[in-house]
């Protein structure tokens, strides 16, 4: 089980659980992805495999802030693993979400894994974030506004990982 953000939320009832690998075009395996922390000489994942705006869905993944005040986090990127962009390299735009809460997420640690639920629209953007050592300019390929943000219950996406110090792991 992906999540259960569309029973919190009646709005969005009847969501559909996807997986990263739905973002990405079939021939772009996972093994094609840059791990993080490492350059890669491959497509930089500007090609975006999701097109179904019109039906709402979950998609779980770590919080990296955008806009927040304190502990409140009103705009985000959801991230497949722990660490991108701060501790490692950026996702490709194509495993990288803009998300605008429909009301301020209480985030109680970094890289928080939660459950969105909303319309995922397509389309090649850019957001501008601040990280440890600077600000960073982030191309994204999906964005959701209005989105419903939960805790993550059950992660079952081979594509999300947390990364420790000696390597990454799967969640």
């Amino acid at each position: 089980m992906i999540g259960t953000a569309c029973q919190a939320s009646g709005a969005f009832a009847g969501a559909q659980p996807v997986l990263w690998s739905a973002l990405r075009p079939a021939d772009q395996s996972r093994s094609d992805m840059p791990l993080p922390g490492m350059a890669s000489t491959q497509s930089q994942g500007e090609t975006l495999a999701w097109r179904d705006e019109a039906h709402a869905v979950e998609l779980t993944g770590f919080i990296l802030p955008v806009d927040q005040d304190r502990n409140l986090v009103y705009e985000f990127m959801l991230v497949p693993w722990a660490g991108a962009c701060s501790h490692s390299a950026a996702p490709p735009p194509n495993q990288l979400v803009h998300v605008v809460a429909d009301e301020p997420f209480h985030l109680s640690r970094v890289y928080e894994v939660v459950t969105v639920t909303g319309n995922l629209r397509p389309g090649l953007d850019k957001t501008q974030l601040f990280i440890m050592d600077g600000v960073r300019v982030l191309d994204y390929g999906y964005s959701m506004s209005h989105a419903h943000v939960e805790k993550a219950t059950g992660i079952a996406d081979p594509d999300l990982r947390s990364i420790s110090p000696f390597a990454v792991l799967s969640r």
